[in-house]
């Protein structure tokens, strides 16, 4: 096991720990492709195989019984071209200023845009809030009351469905880290995902990619 936690994997590949849940998956990858889109990589010529890489990593990982026999050998096939993919892309990119942050963070907190990601979390997950925080990006644990708020109006104005899991889980919503240094690190990963952010929502972009540049292939596993 140590041997194989220093090599590649598609949890590096995803820039998520091996332990991670399904949202955490899906949060990194979508981050991740609106980096590695071949739009924004014209010069490179690999860039649609690599843009297919992190979508087959993803399809993988993000399926219980693939993701369980991948965690059962460790092999993949093509794993070469996973690994190529996930070099590119840790050097592609350079670290991103505070000030970048503070400058989408004003354009977005309070938004309209903050509002749909809201409602779309909300209808999503029927009523369901105790990930909100983690779904809703540049969001701080002092915005769980405004939050609350905003769906209380929104069920009031009969524009959302009153759930019940609503009223049991709004005050479950599972607080963000208060730790300096992991709050450094998502912020590295954010910056990266507010420059290539597009004005439709992250489904609709993730979506559009993929039909233009991922073609579905059967990918099987290797037994050591």
């Amino acid at each position: 096991m140590q041997q194989r936690e220093e090599q590649f994997t598609l949890y590096k590949l995803l820039n998520v720990e091996p332990k991670a849940t399904q949202n955490e998956i899906k949060k990194s990858y979508r981050q991740l492709a609106l980096q590695l889109h071949p739009d924004k990589n014209q010069e490179d010529q690999d860039a649609k195989e690599k843009f297919q890489k992190i979508s087959e990593a993803y399809q993988i990982l993000s399926n219980e019984e693939k993701r369980k026999m991948y965690d059962e050998t460790g092999m993949i096939e093509g794993m070469d071209e996973f690994k190529n993919a996930y070099e590119f892309y840790r050097n592609l990119y350079p670290k991103i200023s505070k000030e970048d942050i503070d400058k989408y963070e004003i354009k977005y907190r309070f938004s309209k845009e903050e509002e749909k990601d809201l409602i779309e979390f909300y209808n999503k997950n029927c009523g369901n809030l105790k990930c909100l925080l983690e779904n809703i990006i540049l969001s701080r644990n002092e915005d769980i009351p405004r939050f609350l708020e905003f769906y209380d109006k929104m069920i009031q104005q009969k524009k959302i469905t009153d759930y019940k899991i609503y009223q049991t889980s709004r005050n479950k919503i599972k607080k963000l880290k208060e730790d300096k240094k992991a709050q450094q690190i998502d912020m590295d990963q954010l910056t990266k995902q507010i420059r290539q952010r597009p004005k439709n929502t992250f489904d609709q972009f993730i979506q559009q990619m993929e039909q233009k540049y991922h073609k579905p292939k059967k990918v099987k596993t290797q037994q050591k």
